[in-house]
């Protein structure tokens, strides 16, 4: 797996670079594995493993089989060490050098005890066939690469097991055929090597499944030769590039060099049958990975080391090809991707930053439920994070555009926030000042002040309807035009060409946000800087009272938050005052009222001391007695002030007695040891004295309560006995006697006549005599 995703669009990243990524996510995992694991690790012996590459390092097919080796034998946790040796064989390969390369093997490893040799690609296990029972009696082999191999070749050497290396020639050749069903021929790019001598029997063996297509072969043919003729293919061709490490002329290319030259050559689409072409030309195929063929010979490696014996290990036939493609290739040549096979692996295809975060975050997840499957899931990730590392540098610019677009725009939510948050501060100022102070006179200027220093405002003006509801009154203003049309006596006309008049004459808010645009506006000499303005009603309880003129300097200036909440000031100032007045005429009933009653009640106490004027008692240690007319100074004093007074030693004090506003008296308190009265003393008289007050209150509304009632009995009593008489006489004799007895008078008189005496008059000063006689 980690083989067929190993290079980037530039020629990619080294399979070494995978092996060391491995290495650490693995030293990473261990943390699984359970101590007593670790333990038998460290007691099981190392384990000397040979491996013989058919070629050279730096050859990409055998440098993934042997980075697929190592990475295998780290992932499962076996002690090996692995000894490598590169046999050339793409350079020389004569019988005479295989003699002498067992001469050498011989001479280094003859006294080593192996315990396993891994070989890869045909050449090492013809030789390995040839000189393992000479060099390595004994010793278990298991090969890898050996293409298309024939297990009866294992006659006699039963300690050998190993993997078929099977390039999927036919899986390429029908995805190619499906993808340009116009296909007439197909030109197949081979050498001469022994692989491509097992190459040119697969397909050869293949060429009857395809009885309308024509298969040229350019094989024993020099590296400019191959690309003339691939440069003259017509449309219905397509090229299929196998290998071809060494031309006719003995000219040696690596794959990334003949690759290429093939590819760029090509006038048609050119495929492939292993993955180290891809990403150089070719379009794609059905690939086999020489690292996915170093796993699996490792893995077999491992059974072995762990006990199992080669002859029961069957040799692994199945192909292990997978379909990849170059995401360059299939746009030089038109091929959509909605027309590849499922599950096939595109490279170099460029991909969005949350494309690439969510594959991390797939990758991280299942590395924590099978490791084997993360650590290479891991490596492709950290590849395709470098892929598209260039994508992300776009991506994250585009994030930071982004970020500052929202930065800025919460930047504007939050100032719209503020604002409305300092319009409703204002508006609460306002609502305090309205309901703390009573005053119109004194709450209008405040009103005013207040909200053209909270919102800003050039000029703020409150005008009051007059009692013949003609005029608009101005009774306060801001600022120096305030004071001034103040002391001229500034109105306005209702229903004139003022704002102010229209809108009192309407009961409607009148506003102008250019006032140099408006049809009709009142021009105020007073306030030239005037560029916004609104009118607003002071509305309270159906009524019009008056309206609020607010005005700025600038143009637009009132938004739609604005009017609302200054409408909404307007309307709490107009409650206000509405209530102020209420408030002054209660007042002033109230004062009248108390008026009426402290004169009734005064009356009533200067007749109630007129009839008593013996109110005066002394009360000391021995006695309570009428105090006589006695009247000190400070008695005087409190009697004509009506506030307590002390007398000159300090030993006596002299309280008022108030009854509704009326002082009827005085209480005199003297100290017999001439100390001074304390402020606990005073506190408690004064208050003993106010409690007298509406006591002595409370008997004279009961005694004329009881007079009055007296007198309703006896009026009830004398129309009773008059309601009794059946007769003018008796009517008036009773009435008479009635009339006496009610009043304790010593005689009465009553006459009914229509002769008329004046009073003094001779003859009624006689009758009178007589009839008191």
């Amino acid at each position: 797996m980690s083989g067929w995703l190993r290079r980037c669009g530039d020629g990619g990243i080294r399979m070494r670079t995978l092996h060391k990524i491995a290495i650490i996510a693995l030293a990473l995992g261990l943390v699984f594995i359970p101590v007593a694991g670790a333990s038998q690790a460290q007691d099981t012996p190392r384990r000397q493993v040979l491996y013989i590459n058919s070629y050279h390092r730096g050859y990409k097919f055998s440098d993934d089989i042997t980075e697929g080796i190592e990475a295998t034998f780290a992932a499962t946790g076996v002690d090996v060490e692995l000894m490598v040796e590169y046999m050339d064989t793409k350079r020389l390969e004569t019988p005479e050098y295989m003699a002498e390369l067992a001469r050498l093997y011989k001479f280094k490893y003859g006294t080593k005890d192996l315990d396993l040799i891994i070989s890869s690609d045909d050449a090492a296990l013809n030789f390995l066939f040839k000189y393992a029972d000479e060099l390595f009696p004994g010793v278990p082999v298991v090969f890898c690469g050996a293409n298309y191999f024939d297990v009866t070749r294992l006659a006699g050497f039963e300690r050998f097991t190993g993997v078929s290396e099977l390039a999927d020639v036919q899986g390429t050749l029908d995805l190619a055929l499906t993808l340009h069903p116009q296909t007439r021929q197909i030109v197949v790019v081979n050498d001469t090597t022994v692989t491509g001598q097992r190459v040119h029997e697969r397909v050869a063996a293949l060429e009857a499944n395809y009885p309308t297509i024509t298969f040229v072969y350019l094989e024993d043919v020099t590296m400019t030769e191959v690309r003339q003729r691939v440069s003259q293919l017509t449309p219905d061709s397509l090229v299929l590039v196998t290998i071809f490490s060494r031309d006719s002329a003995g000219n040696f290319f690596e794959y990334n060099v003949f690759t290429p030259l093939i590819a760029e050559s090509s006038a048609v689409p050119v495929y492939g049958t292993w993955d180290f072409s891809l990403g150089f030309g070719i379009v794609g195929g059905k690939l086999t990975s020489g690292a996915t063929e170093g796993e699996r010979a490792a893995q077999l490696a491992v059974r072995i080391l762990d006990g199992e014996r080669p002859q029961d290990i069957p040799v692994v036939q199945e192909p292990a090809a997978r379909y990849m493609f170059d995401y360059e290739q299939l746009q030089r040549w038109g091929i959509a991707e909605s027309a590849l096979p499922e599950d096939s692996v595109i490279i170099n295809k460029p991909f969005s930053f949350f494309q690439q975060y969510a594959q991390l975050v797939w990758i991280v997840g299942i590395s924590f439920v099978v490791l084997a499957a993360a650590v290479v899931i891991l490596i492709f990730n950290v590849l395709r994070r470098q892929r598209a590392e260039v994508e992300l540098t776009q991506s994250l610019g585009e994030l930071q555009e982004i970020r500052t677009s929202l930065e800025q725009r919460v930047q504007e939510r939050t100032e719209a926030f503020q604002q409305r948050a300092t319009l409703l501060e204002a508006a609460a100022e306002v609502s305090r000042a309205t309901t703390e102070i009573i005053d119109v006179d004194e709450l209008l200027p405040q009103v005013v002040d207040l909200v053209q220093q909270r919102f800003d405002l050039y000029y703020v003006g409150l005008f009051l309807v007059d009692e013949a509801g003609a005029h608009a009154i101005l009774r306060a203003g801001t600022g120096e035009p305030g004071h001034a049309m103040m002391a001229q006596g500034w109105q306005l006309e209702v229903g004139g060409q003022s704002m102010i008049g229209r809108c009192v004459a309407s009961g409607q808010a009148d506003i102008q946000l250019d006032v140099g645009e408006a049809a009709v506006r009142f021009e105020n000499p007073h306030l030239p800087e005037t560029r916004s303005e609104m009118a607003l009603p002071l509305r309270a309880r159906g009524e019009v009272l008056g309206a609020m003129s607010i005005q700025s300097n600038r143009i637009a200036a009132f938004g739609q938050d604005d009017i609302r909440t200054m409408q909404t000031m307007a309307d709490q100032v107009a409650a206000a005052i509405s209530n102020a007045r209420l408030f002054e005429q209660a007042q002033e009933s109230l004062a009248a009222e108390r008026r009426a009653y402290g004169e009734l009640a005064r009356d009533a106490w200067q007749q109630l001391l007129v009839a008593s004027a013996n109110l005066n008692f002394l009360s000391d240690r021995d006695a309570t007695r009428p105090a006589g007319d006695v009247w000190r100074p400070e008695m005087h004093v409190a009697m004509r002030t009506g506030e307590m007074a002390p007398g000159e030693a300090g030993n006596t004090l002299a309280i008022p007695i108030r009854v509704r506003d009326q002082v009827i008296g005085v209480v005199d308190g003297r100290k017999p040891d001439g100390s001074a009265w304390t402020k606990e003393e005073i506190g408690l008289l004064a208050a003993l004295t106010d409690q007298l007050n509406v006591a002595l209150e409370s008997a004279r509304l009961y005694q004329d309560t009881q007079r009055r009632a007296t007198r309703e009995r006896m009026t009830r009593e004398i129309t009773d006995a008059v309601q009794r008489a059946t007769d003018m006489e008796s009517l008036m004799r009773i009435a008479t006697e009635e009339l006496v007895r009610a009043l304790g008078g010593a005689q009465g008189y009553m006459r009914l006549g229509i002769e008329s005496l004046e009073p003094g008059s001779t003859r009624r000063e006689e009758e009178l005599e007589d009839a008191e006689d």
